[in-house]
């Protein structure tokens, strides 16, 4: 005996078999699926099949069609007329994927923050224009569709002081199978208005009122806001691929719904002494690049650096690996990379595949000499800077580490 059953071509989809025990698929191609006993079916008994249909396309309720047949003709004693049953299934639109159909969900896209409460949404400007607008950001998705509501590259999560421990945009929990919300949100989150004016958080560019957007004090490349309106640059929808409201400059997965960690490289100097207390004297010193978000780094980004030259002391370095004696003996890895100068800097930038992993280190080292004639009492900063955009990271306020020393 076998089974055929016919989902509706006009809801593009994928039939997989769920329960199937007992029976062998023999075909499973466009929207039909026929499958075959492998065990006889007593009498009196029933046989229960499971699939499972995943569509690509809304609508509906279109006829889903199952038929009963028998290879060597009917049955003996077998009604024909009852061997097909017909059915019928509509796609509803899942924005969050949490199996709430959103006519249903109260959180459609799972930021914690109810509907309602995105619906009725007060946006405030960087300049402080308050308007109340579903769409806060412009961009075309309505803020209860949008992970960044106002478009300041800061999940509406984060800025509802929500709980998002992997990043991903979507508030923590298994969302309500009832409600849609997701569990760590509890009835929903009530976002906070820091600085009691205009709207909320998730949709003021100025929260705190102090005169600088959330996006300059986020801390992201100011590159990614050449004009300073306080809203990542770009324009939906090329902008924003996956239509989460992310934009793609500050969406770590922009081909898909959510978001993510960038790597983020930081940087420290040590050095032995800070003491220079003749002149000539020299001191090894060694920048340490720690990617610190555990990820790894973009492709075609490659990871650079410069180190500020100083008046008072000669900065030296060498172009092959080998031991910096900065307070201790520690292996550099100098070959590894190509150093540039001018008049003001020493410029770093990894050679072809070289990279550091997630969460780890580089280590490259230097010579700082006192030069002649310096007065004693003179202090001045070593600093290496992170160039924007090494390794594809968009966190830019811990790209500087600052040593100072002194000739004595």
């Amino acid at each position: 005996m076998s089974v055929t059953v016919a989902f509706p071509s006009a809801i593009v989809g994928t039939i997989v078999g769920v329960t199937t025990t007992g029976w062998t698929i023999n075909s499973n191609t466009g929207g039909t699926i026929v499958l075959t006993n492998s065990t006889s079916i007593l009498a009196g008994a029933c046989s229960q099949i499971t699939l499972g249909y995943t569509a690509t396309t809304l609508g509906g309720p279109s006829a889903v069609t199952g038929t009963l047949s028998f290879p060597a003709g009917a049955l003996v004693g077998d009604l024909s007329t009852n061997n097909t049953s017909t059915t019928s299934i509509s796609v509803l639109l899942d924005t969050d994927g949490d199996l709430v159909p959103d006519v249903d969900d109260l959180d459609d896209d799972n930021d914690g923050i109810l509907d309602t409460v995105e619906a009725a949404a007060s946006c405030t400007s960087a300049s402080g224009t308050v308007t109340a607008n579903i769409d806060c950001d412009g961009d075309g998705i309505p803020n209860r569709l949008d992970l960044d509501s106002d478009n300041d590259g800061i999940n509406d999560v984060n800025e509802a002081n929500g709980t998002d421990a992997n990043f991903d945009g979507f508030a923590d929990g298994t969302p309500d199978p009832v409600t849609g919300i997701p569990a760590s949100a509890g009835a929903g989150l009530t976002p906070p208005n820091t600085d009691g004016t205009g709207g909320t958080n998730p949709y003021d560019l100025d929260s705190d009122n102090d005169g600088l957007t959330d996006f300059t004090e986020s801390g992201t490349n100011p590159a990614l806001d050449a004009n300073g309106d306080g809203v990542v640059d770009g324009t939906a929808p090329a902008a924003d691929p996956d239509a989460d409201g992310i934009f793609t400059p500050v969406d770590a997965v922009p081909a898909t719904r959510g978001d993510n960690l960038f790597p983020d490289l930081n940087p420290t100097i040590v050095i032995g002494s800070l003491e220079f207390t003749t002149a000539g004297s020299q001191k090894d010193f060694v920048v340490n690049l720690f990617e610190i978000n555990n990820r790894i780094q973009i492709t075609g980004t490659p990871i650079s650096f410069r180190v500020a030259k100083i008046s008072g002391f000669n900065i030296t370095y060498s172009t092959t690996s080998g031991t910096s004696n900065a307070g201790s003996s520690i292996a550099n890895s100098n070959s590894d990379w190509d150093f540039v100068e001018n008049a003001n800097f020493i410029t770093v930038t990894a050679k072809t595949g070289i990279t550091i992993a997630a969460n780890g280190s580089k280590v490259i080292g230097f010579t700082a000499t006192r030069k002649t004639g310096i007065p004693i009492n003179t202090t001045q900063n070593i600093t290496a800077t992170i160039i924007n955009g090494s390794a594809g990271e968009i966190k830019v306020d811990n790209n500087i580490a600052i040593t100072s020393i002194t000739a004595n």
